[in-house]
């Protein structure tokens, strides 16, 4: 009979050894669930942003000329171009300025500039307006370039 007690002590204690390990199994995996959960969350933002990210650079890749006439055309020729023009302008020598270099834009809208004009002339107005006045002779500089860069395709 002290056999089988003993047997049965024995079968209790790996009863309450395999609970024991049920609860802390249970719990470790409860904590590797919640894990996953906050990985799954930074790799699903991590995805969105690169996702993003190589939507503007696609849409760059594609549309950067576009994007780049269009942002000279209504920001610095309308805007910040025709302000610093020389104040012994009469308004419509101003006009016509700012029609020829708009112009010179609706035409590599068009695809009549070349590349390489269309950034030569979009440099050469930031460097005029870098120091914040625009003389006369930077202005009839521009317009020559302009007139030149007509030609090229």
């Amino acid at each position: 009979m002290k056999d089988m007690t003993l047997d049965l002590n024995v079968e209790h204690r790996d009863l309450g050894r395999s609970s024991e390990g049920a609860v802390s199994s249970e719990m470790t995996r409860q904590a590797v669930h919640q894990n996953k959960k906050q990985g799954r969350g930074f790799f699903l933002t991590l995805l969105i942003l690169s996702g993003s990210a190589i939507l503007f650079l696609a849409a760059f890749f594609f549309k950067g000329r576009e994007i780049h006439i269009f942002t000279f055309q209504k920001f610095v020729v309308n805007k910040a171009f025709v302000t610093l023009l020389p104040r012994e302008y009469a308004l419509e020598e101003a006009e016509a300025v700012r029609k020829g270099v708009y112009d010179f834009y609706d035409g590599a809208k068009e695809g009549e500039v070349s590349d390489r004009a269309l950034f030569q002339v979009s440099r050469r107005i930031q460097a005029i307006m870098a120091d914040e006045k625009i003389t006369d002779e930077e202005v009839q500089e521009l317009l020559n370039l302009i007139e030149r860069s007509r030609g090229e395709k």
